[in-house]
């Protein structure tokens, strides 16, 4: 009986010591996030500096890109309006006249190197969606200018 009440005991003092182990290997405690001095309270980065500070670099950031698209936008607006007057000098979406076709009067090296896929899916530039249409005129303005349209430029005082 007697054993069995150091084990019980023995049992009691190494749970006590296992459990004041672990309270003494505890991380120490953080420092204070704040220091009060002089009638003012400093918070040391944790408070309303760190959210102050990240949301001016968010803002920032919003910006630059609010700003960086606006520019895109616009001059992807004024393209399309380009284009738009060149469609009223030039024809119908549906003009099938060879050996030009469509809205913005594509011949065959333009529909090639500018709608690939609406002129393998569809034909010739007068079958193909408006949008399709002006997708390929976007994609040639961006790389050749108004070239492909010399005297329909003039007239909208593209050039």
């Amino acid at each position: 009986m007697c054993s069995r009440r150091w084990a019980a005991t023995l049992v009691v003092v190494l749970a006590l010591a296992m459990s004041l182990a672990s309270w003494a290997a505890r991380p120490a405690e953080p420092q204070p996030d704040r220091t009060i001095g002089f009638g003012q309270i400093k918070f040391n980065g944790l408070g309303p500096e760190r959210w102050a500070r990240r949301y001016r670099q968010q803002r920032r950031h919003t910006l630059a890109l609010r700003n960086a698209l606006t520019l895109r936008v616009d001059r992807l607006a004024g393209i399309i309006s380009g284009l738009l007057c060149i469609h009223e000098h030039e024809g119908s979406w549906t003009d099938p006249g060879a050996p030009y076709y469509g809205g913005l009067q594509m011949d065959w090296s333009f529909m090639r190197s500018y709608g690939g896929r609406s002129l393998q899916a569809h034909g010739t530039a007068d079958h193909w969606t408006v949008g399709e249409q002006l997708a390929a005129g976007v994609a040639g303005y961006l790389e050749r200018g108004w070239a492909p349209w010399p005297n329909t430029s003039r007239m909208c005082g593209l050039r």
